[in-house]
């Protein structure tokens, strides 16, 4: 059965705003054996636009059209507009969901019930969605072959009606979920190093499996795909981990510095950080995570060398000697800041980002990163992308690998 999205916004036209709307709905919907996205579609907050494309969509037998943004309370959330005249239905009230709407806001200064009100409209032709994490009322319309849900646009109340109602509601119970993809994350390679382990596997299996290679600056993504029913994705993702299972770190929508934690709290281990280039992007990271303060103990930014004699206690002699940018510096700070925090690890970073500061002896790009446990010390030297924000990046993914090896 084939799937199109129509994204509704200028702000999205224009660019202001990018649609995440659609590539997470594909990927949610795409789960079910059956259902293949044929279409995406931005349209401008135009009566006429959206009816046309909608038309389309419908004459052509979309069997299920998703339909995000435009149907908030204010003068250029005209979807339920152009919906309204297109079906050549009414908009009415629901009574309940206004009522509920009426008691949740009667505290909080509304002076006017009339934006209350569109929030609780719908096409009388519709069945509503409910909403948990906004105001905007949803909707199913069924109109000839197709079935249209009807979506506000935030992506956070998108995402919850889609799986707490859509799927389990209108999808789920008539379609079988199965899985099409892997996406297998790996770093510290090359594509073309892959490749060349994979090659064979990949012609043997060319008529059962796709694969992809999807380079990025942190490591290369393997998208496995399957294009014959009958046969199982994850025999030939074992297949593929045999041979490249070391470089593997995480699948699907893993993050680096979430695997990282697991593995911390499941060997009951305590860190802290001294960051020099990567400017606390590192203490961000793991900081981001939910119950990190059970092992994330604390960070300096020793940006300045100033900051590093004074609160790391790197000696002035060893700074003019072998230079902030250094091995020698990079494990002193790995090492003093686990002494002073009382962890079990301290991970350290010092380098040259950019876009000046470099030499022909220390280019930019250039860093050291540092791990110091009580039973060994490791550096690492590396020579980045030359770019700001690119290097910081990159370290920090580096950083947090070289630390889930040491933890491994």
């Amino acid at each position: 059965m084939n799937v199109a999205i129509i994204s509704i916004g200028d702000e999205l036209m224009n660019g202001f705003t990018v649609d995440t709307n659609s590539s997470w709905i594909s990927r949610k919907i795409l789960k079910y054996d059956l259902l293949d996205v044929v279409s995406k579609v931005t349209v401008k907050d135009n009566i006429n636009d959206i009816k046309d494309n909608l038309d389309y969509l419908i004459k052509n037998n979309i069997d299920y059209i998703f339909i995000t943004g435009g149907i908030g309370p204010t003068h250029d959330d005209i979807t339920k507009k152009a919906l309204a005249d297109y079906f050549n239905t009414s908009l009415v009230i629901n009574s309940s969901y206004y009522l509920r709407l009426k008691e949740y806001f009667k505290n909080k200064n509304i002076k006017t019930t009339s934006s209350l009100k569109s929030q609780a409209q719908i096409l009388e032709n519709s069945i509503p969605i409910p909403n948990r994490y906004g105001t905007a009322l949803g909707m199913k319309i069924e109109y000839n072959k197709s079935i249209i849900f009807v979506l506000p646009g935030v992506p956070r109340e998108v995402k919850g009606m889609v799986e707490e109602e859509i799927c389990p509601l209108y999808l789920s119970p008539s379609l079988k979920e199965v899985e099409k993809y892997i996406t297998l994350l790996t770093t510290g390679v090359y594509e073309s190093k892959l490749f060349e382990i994979l090659e064979n596997i990949i012609n043997e299996n060319s008529d059962n499996f796709k694969v992809s290679f999807l380079p990025q600056y942190t490591g290369v993504k393997i998208r496995l795909s399957r294009m014959k029913k009958k046969k199982d994705l994850n025999i030939f993702k074992d297949i593929i981990m045999n041979k490249i299972g070391k470089y593997v770190y995480g699948f699907d929508d893993d993050k680096i510095e979430e695997i990282v934690a697991k593995k911390i709290v499941k060997n009951g281990l305590t860190l802290a950080v001294a960051e020099s280039c990567t400017g606390g992007y590192i203490s961000k990271k793991l900081t981001d995570i939910p119950g990190s303060s059970s092992y994330f103990k604390g960070s300096i930014v020793a940006y300045d060398n100033s900051i590093k004699e004074q609160f790391l206690e790197i000696s002035d002699q060893l700074l003019i000697n072998s230079g902030a940018v250094s091995s020698e510096v990079a494990i002193d700070m790995a090492e003093n800041i686990r002494n002073k925090f009382k962890v079990d690890i301290g991970l350290s970073t010092t380098g040259i980002s950019g876009p000046s500061g470099g030499s022909e002896d220390k280019p930019i790009g250039l860093i050291f990163i540092a791990i110091s446990t009580k039973n060994k010390k490791i550096v690492k030297k590396f020579n980045l992308i030359p770019r700001r924000r690119e290097h910081r990046d990159i370290a920090t993914h580096t950083a947090l690998n070289m630390l889930r090896l040491v933890i491994k």
